[in-house]
């Protein structure tokens, strides 16, 4: 289920803005388009997943879902959607329907697996490789379709993400039988919830970092795709290149607690902050193609390292009845209000620097290195809340969900999303 879940979203988001250049459609525009999952994003905690908790089980709402999804994606991958205003109204209702998904995924597995606290991360991990292979697939029929030349769309990649949508309508029938929670009135939607958490110490500066460090991820699918094709990377390997950063981000989420016991959660998250900044600094330098393919390989160590460590320090630092809305509050950060504002200025950015990259790849540098400094000097490891960081207090002690009382409503459930 994983592996196909996120398969369907790798097919095309790494050709996207190929797609949309060869369409004629200008940076800002472009910025919008992609902007879609971030204002998708900004909605999902506040209540879209909790419509579907109440109303329908959970292998029931995934078929429809990508039932519809595989619609929408074939009205792109036919060509019967090219402008820059019908683009974005396509992906603003594909992504208002699917970006609930990949939570509804989540729950399901946690309430059906006998000990999620154990297994959810194995299960979790086959969504990044399925994003790995698909990449790969992709550029395998897109060579295999002669489709190498600019200006002739990525339609090859449309086409194969409806068909895996599809698979995914279809195979969600076959899914356990997981019925709505239908609870009551849910706590973490009380007034005091937000300045409870923000009030724990290095919560808001985590927080702060997040939003900042995201206001920059729109450059990876926005920029250094087409990037990679005007320095002479055949487009049919595109999204094969843009993989690279999945094999890193899998080897580093297995290695992840002993990286944070031996370092602290500061220099975890201060190392991905940090492969940032090396990755956007080194394309500013005009490398090689090789290396520039090869510098990829941080965008893993970024994601496993800052993103999935600041999770982890949320997740123990928030009260108990509050880890919910510690992560709510991580991704309107992230994917929402800073993947939506990163992605408008990385339009504006592209518009005005034409095919300046060093421009392009100067301002993420900037405001990276301002927050390396402003998380070292600010963030201190005694805050973290994690023992294998010095937390002076068993009340931090990371709480392992018991069973299947791990899965909590859907509405609650907020992990990553795929936009990364």
């Amino acid at each position: 289920m994983m592996a196909m879940i996120y398969a369907v979203q790798g097919a095309f988001w790494p050709l996207l803005a190929i797609h949309l250049t060869d369409l004629g459609i200008g940076g800002r525009d472009r910025g919008w388009v992609f902007a879609t999952l971030a204002i998708a994003s900004m909605a999902v905690p506040l209540g879209a997943g909790r419509l579907v908790d109440r109303f329908l089980a959970t292998q029931r709402a995934l078929a429809l879902i990508y039932a519809a999804g595989t619609g929408l994606l074939v009205a792109v991958a036919a060509g019967w959607v090219r402008s820059s205003g019908g683009l974005f109204a396509v992906f603003l209702v594909y992504w208002g329907i699917t970006a609930p998904a990949y939570g509804l995924a989540n729950a399901l597995a946690m309430r059906n697996l006998a000990d999620p606290g154990r297994e959810f991360g194995a299960v979790r991990s086959w969504g990044t490789v399925g994003w790995m292979v698909v990449g790969w697939v992709v550029s395998l029929v897109m060579a295999a379709s002669g489709s190498t030349l600019s200006g002739q769309g990525a339609y090859e990649a449309f086409w194969v993400a409806a068909a895996f949508s599809a698979a995914v309508s279809l195979y969600a029938l076959t899914l356990p039988h997981t019925p709505p929670l239908d609870v009551g009135p849910r706590a973490d939607g009380e007034p005091g919830a937000v300045a409870e958490i923000v009030g724990r110490p290095g919560v808001a500066i985590v927080l702060f970092a997040a939003f900042g460090v995201y206001l920059t991820m729109p450059v990876v699918y926005q920029v250094i795709p087409n990037y990679f094709e005007r320095s002479g990377l055949p487009r049919a390997w595109v999204t094969a290149a843009m993989t690279l950063g999945q094999t890193t981000e899998v080897a580093l989420l297995f290695g992840l607690p002993w990286l944070i016991r031996r370092v602290g959660m500061k220099a975890t998250m201060a190392l991905g902050i940090a492969a940032w900044f090396v990755r956007f600094g080194t394309l500013a330098m005009e490398p090689p193609l090789w290396l520039a393919v090869a510098g990829m390989l941080l965008h893993g160590v970024g994601i496993a390292c800052f993103t999935v460590g600041a999770q982890m320090f949320l997740d123990v630092r928030a009260p108990g009845r509050r880890r919910a809305s510690a992560q709510a509050l991580f991704l309107v950060a992230t994917s929402g209000a800073g993947s939506f504002l990163g992605n408008l200025l990385t339009g504006e950015v592209a518009s005005r620097s034409d095919t300046n990259d060093v421009l392009v790849f100067l301002f993420p540098c900037i405001i990276l290195g301002a927050l390396l400094l402003y998380f070292l000097r600010g963030f201190r490891d005694s805050a973290s809340g994690v023992p294998w960081a010095g937390a002076p207090s068993d009340e931090y002690r990371p709480r392992s969900p018991s069973g299947r009382a791990a899965a909590a409503r859907v509405g609650q459930l907020v992990t990553e999303s795929a936009d990364g």
